[in-house]
């Protein structure tokens, strides 16, 4: 399946977390330029993973706008693999 993560620089173990729980294909948006608001979620995305730590609330908005007229999972979180690994944990992380 392929993932969307949008936010943070640095995402080595997250990436390694999620290729463990079957995400095979990871895209990444550092989302540090405004022109990064302007971009489409890939059509063949299954979830999109926010981390919250370093992203502006309109670039959050509009990805779950957009990730809902897709029909994408949309998982926030923190900048870390532990974090991450709660978050799936929970049951609670996924909105439409």
């Amino acid at each position: 399946m392929t993932v969307l993560i949008v936010g943070g620089d640095r995402i080595g173990s997250i990436a390694k977390y999620l290729a463990l729980n079957g995400y095979n294909e990871i895209s990444h948006w550092d989302a540090r330029r405004n022109s990064d608001t302007h971009r489409f979620i890939p059509r063949n995305t299954r979830l999109v993973v926010v981390l919250i730590d370093y992203l502006n609330h309109g670039m959050a908005k509009r990805i779950r706008k957009d990730a809902e007229l897709l029909g994408v999972q949309v998982l926030f979180s923190k900048n870390s693999a532990s974090e991450l690994s709660q978050v799936f944990a929970s049951g609670m992380h996924c909105l439409h």
